[in-house]
């Protein structure tokens, strides 16, 4: 492949570039952290769900799963499982049960 000189390298280019590296990256971290605690990740990187999902080679549907999983998760660790969620009156979540 012939090497471009560097004042001849576009936007595009640099996108594609960049988009190898990050699933590289991902392609590695994956194989450690699975890909629950890459969504965590790559969230707190402030990366759209569609940006995610394009990194981490899968659909935004699942990404938003695993991020609503996520912050249930992190709710019933910090006020307990079914305790109210943010706006929720205490009757209601005792209703819901």
């Amino acid at each position: 492949m012939p090497k471009i000189p560097a004042d001849k390298v576009g936007l595009a280019d640099l996108l594609v570039q960049a988009r190898i590296t990050n699933r590289l990256l991902a392609a590695q971290l994956k194989a450690t952290l699975g890909q629950q605690e890459m969504v965590r990740l790559l969230a707190t990187t402030g990366a759209s769900i569609a940006e995610i999902a394009d990194v981490l080679n899968t659909t935004s549907a699942t990404v938003s799963s695993t991020l609503q999983r996520l912050k249930k998760r992190e709710k019933e660790q910090v006020v307990g499982p079914g305790a109210p969620a943010v706006g929720e009156s205490v009757t209601s979540a005792a209703n819901a049960k």
